[in-house]
């Protein structure tokens, strides 16, 4: 593994402090790191929300695709892929004010692709809000 958890949290400060989409993630902390899974923290704020007050559920997908890809670049092939196919079933709102967990796992890595599973969770209660599977393709 050629990564720590301080490279890590550093490629991720890299990632969105750029000029780019993934900047609208700068709020969410890395709180662990193990081969293959990943797990964040975010405080559900305005800015994250939709007209509603809950956490925008294109938010909610662009979490799902950076922090399973982070987990992806956290392997021994440390390759973070393309998407190929990505699914989110939402089950429960997060409101403003609310701290919520984003965990990821590696499911399994092939010769072209690697499929993980994210689920986001509140942070107080335990309960679901949404569970991604993301596909990517790693190639050779």
């Amino acid at each position: 593994m050629g990564l720590t958890m301080e490279s890590l949290k550093q490629a991720m400060k890299y990632m969105v402090e750029s000029q780019g989409f993934d900047r609208v993630l700068q709020k969410v902390k890395l709180l662990s790191a193990t081969p293959g899974k990943i797990v964040c923290e975010m405080k559900v704020e305005e800015e994250h929300t939709n007209r509603f007050g809950t956490l925008h559920g294109g938010l909610t997908a662009t979490l799902i695709d950076v922090v399973s890809t982070t987990a992806l670049i956290y392997t021994e092939r440390a390759a973070p892929g393309v998407s190929v196919d990505m699914n989110i079933t939402y089950t429960s709102a997060a409101k403003i004010g609310e701290e919520i967990l984003i965990t990821a796992q590696i499911l399994k890595q092939g010769r072209n692709l690697a499929f993980a599973t994210v689920d986001l969770t509140n942070k107080a209660s335990g309960k679901l809000i949404a569970q991604g599977r993301h596909t990517k393709y790693i190639g050779n």
